[in-house]
């Protein structure tokens, strides 16, 4: 069998590389046959301009990030995996022994920005890739490897809203009805929110949110004012939310979360532009709404399959596309034309159909 490797060449270049003979793992690691890899904002941002916020492309690298596979080989020192297990992958390796590792904040450790599929480790679109196998989590036998790769995105998403402490029901209001957009509103929903509306510039992806639980939907233009569509959603939802989550990293959108909620509110930055954005911290100062940065993930990949293979969450109906590993630019083609929502990359697609 053909083995690839999707590579990053240049912004708006992708190469696909063909080996033929794998890594061997190391003591503490396990080789896994990839089954499917989520294409993410980041790696579209990566692919067309070569960075998102301060994280470059790092030319030649293998990238993928959000994966699920079957453990093919493991480590001598590797005790609760082995061959055949299927796993979800944790992207970043912290060093685990620094101040904030060792308080449980290893989302912020330096060394996870660097040490990340993708990144200076070889990602997952590819056919099989080698992993730390502390950082390999075993899927439940009812969930499936389709949704095996959702559980990155979904443990961003529940330590975003963590961040925000919840307590239920809240009204929550959601920018950005993409793939992130989308979890956020099923986790918040299935954590007890009231009442929650999703604005979007996209019809298509918007219509979408309402089989996933959107009480309100808002298309919105981008002609408008972040204070227009805060008064709008004011009025969809009878009075300002408690809590905005912005999933766009556009600066407008931020400033409608930031406008819109109740004064001492919260705005939640899950999503990250490739550039800087123009935020009103003034507004938001005086409206004394606390704006919550959000670093990935922080132990929450149980939680994350706990809340997957417990069906709380419709995780499989996210997935639009299952895309052959070979024909990776039109996935790309279709997240640009911002058509479908969730896309797998598959070296073999007919196992996880």
């Amino acid at each position: 069998m053909v083995k690839q490797s999707l590579i990053f060449v240049k912004p708006g270049e992708l190469r696909l590389d063909e080996y033929h003979k794998d890594d061997e793992p190391s003591e503490t690691e396990v080789l896994i046959d990839v089954a499917a890899c989520g294409i993410c904002g980041s790696d579209l941002h990566w692919h067309l301009e070569g960075n998102i916020g301060p994280w470059y492309a790092r030319k030649e690298a293998s990238m993928g990030h959000e994966a699920s596979g079957t453990v093919i080989k493991v480590g001598s020192k590797v005790t609760h995996l082995k061959p055949g297990d299927r796993v979800c992958c944790e992207p970043c390796e912290p060093c685990w022994t620094c101040d904030l590792c060792r308080i449980g904040s290893n989302n912020l450790c330096h060394a996870a920005d660097s040490t990340c599929a993708g990144a200076d480790k070889t990602g997952f679109f590819r056919t099989t890739n080698v992993w730390p196998a502390i950082l390999c989590h075993k899927l439940p036998d009812n969930m499936t490897l389709k949704e095996g790769a959702l559980v990155e995105p979904f443990a961003c998403c529940i330590w975003a809203i963590r961040r925000a402490k919840l307590e239920g029901n809240e009204k929550i209001l959601i920018t950005g009805s993409g793939p992130i957009g989308i979890i956020c509103l099923m986790i918040v929903k299935a954590f007890g929110a009231s009442k929650v509306c999703i604005t979007d510039l996209n019809e298509e992806r918007l219509s979408a949110s309402k089989n996933f639980g959107a009480d309100y939907t808002l298309l919105v233009d981008s002609k408008q004012t972040p204070q227009q569509i805060a008064e709008k959603v004011n009025q969809i939802m009878g009075g300002p939310p408690d809590v905005a989550i912005d999933c766009t990293g556009v600066g407008s959108c931020i400033n409608t979360g930031i406008i819109g909620v109740r004064r001492g509110g919260k705005v939640l930055l899950q999503g990250l532009g490739s550039k800087g954005v123009n935020v009103d911290l003034s507004t938001a100062s005086l409206r004394q709404v606390d704006l919550l940065g959000v670093a990935r993930y922080n132990n929450t990949f149980p939680a994350a399959i706990d809340l997957i293979s417990s069906g709380r969450v419709n995780a499989k109906g996210l997935v639009s596309h299952i895309v052959s590993l070979g024909d990776y630019q039109q996935a790309f083609d279709l997240l640009k034309k911002g058509k479908g929502m969730k896309i797998l990359l598959a070296p073999k697609v007919d196992i996880i159909q």
